[in-house]
């Protein structure tokens, strides 16, 4: 539909003769030119980078019973702490 979208900005069609010429539903194609059209908000992936601005002593797991473990540098190791 994305396609159909970028056909849509050059046309100089109305998004209704549009989707009568290329037998597209309204609301369908409505939908997602709010969604990939200008204006559409840029989705995200949900991941945010994080970068440490201080040298870090390592990451630290808290176990539910109170015990720590501090200085983790390796991520495998967290991983497999974290398993536990």
């Amino acid at each position: 539909m994305e396609a159909a979208v970028a056909s849509f900005k050059s046309s100089g069609l109305t998004q209704r003769e549009f989707c009568l010429r290329e037998n597209i539903k309204l609301p369908k194609f409505s939908y997602w030119y709010r969604k990939v059209g200008p204006g559409a908000t840029p989705t995200s992936s949900g991941f945010t980078e994080v970068t440490p601005s201080l040298p870090s002593d390592g990451l630290e797991v808290v176990y539910p019973n109170g015990v720590k473990i501090r200085g983790i540098q390796d991520l495998s190791l967290l991983q497999l702490l974290v398993k536990l």
